[in-house]
């Protein structure tokens, strides 16, 4: 009897908790600006999205589209429309989009749009051209990056030694089966010593939608260095580049912890 008591008691309790914890949730607006196009020759149209813009109350907002070239900025409460915008002349431009609800709190992001012939520079950051790179497959082929342009490419570091890496597999394998038709491409590229390790570990769990890399050097591959993780830099595994149709980076970060499916839709 006393252990259904206290068993009652727990589940009212958490109950509780449950309830005061949305009491307290922040309540503010959350901006997301995409664009399928980030860069290309003048006159650049870029269509801005704003429809994964959202409020976690609901609140109603009202948004301000500056496109960084020094025209006028775009306004309105309706954010399920695409805002188009031509830039006119080369250059770097960082177009910010501000959020403000009914009651003053606001939130921005921000998208930058190179408007030249050769893109953004190459490196590894946000907003760069992702470094091309031509690698051995574990079937026996191999695989070139810049071959994929035109496909919205998910880039990923990981190891069958890596227990984080392992967690998130089967996350990126429900991407690649979700999205593998309408345009998405994912390669994952393996940091073991041993190229048995890496695809003993993918036959056992079925994984066959990946674009899988080998080459020897484990954490050292030439792959590796350029894109700094692990051996090559700070950056530890799993690690993942979301790369759009025109090969710039639009994500950089943990697959599990922050690549979501709204990211990968805004692209395709």
């Amino acid at each position: 009897m006393r252990r259904a008591r206290a068993t009652t008691a727990a589940a009212l309790l958490a109950g509780l908790l449950t309830v005061l914890a949305g009491c307290f949730e922040e309540s503010s607006p959350v901006a997301i600006l995409v664009s399928a196009v980030v860069s290309g020759p003048a006159p650049l149209d870029v269509s801005f999205n704003l429809s994964y813009s959202e409020h976690t109350r609901g609140r109603p907002m009202e948004y301000s589209l500056d496109f960084g070239d020094g025209t006028s900025a775009a306004t309105g409460t309706d954010l399920g429309i695409a805002v188009h915008h031509t830039y006119e002349l080369g250059g770097t431009y960082v177009a910010e989009l501000t959020l403000t609800d009914d009651e003053g709190v606001r939130d921005a992001d921000r998208v930058a749009i190179t408007v030249s012939q050769d893109g953004p520079p190459v490196g590894t950051d946000v907003g760069k051209t992702a470094p091309d790179f031509t690698a051995s497959t574990t079937d026996g082929g191999e695989v070139t990056l810049s071959d994929h342009r035109g496909s919205v490419v998910l880039l990923d570091f990981w190891g069958a030694w890596c227990s984080p890496c392992k967690r998130s597999m089967p996350h990126l394998d429900e991407l690649a089966r979700t999205y593998g038709q309408d345009g998405l491409v994912v390669i994952i590229v393996s940091t073991d010593t041993v190229e048995l390790s890496a695809t003993d570990y993918l036959d056992g769990k079925g994984y066959s939608d990946f674009i899988s890399v080998w080459e020897p050097g484990g954490k050292y591959t030439s792959v590796a260095l350029v894109y700094g993780v692990l051996g090559g830099g700070d950056v530890g595994i799993p690690h993942t580049f979301l790369i759009d149709r025109q090969g710039v980076i639009r994500f950089a970060g943990h697959p599990l912890l922050d690549l979501t499916e709204a990211m990968i839709e805004a692209l395709l």
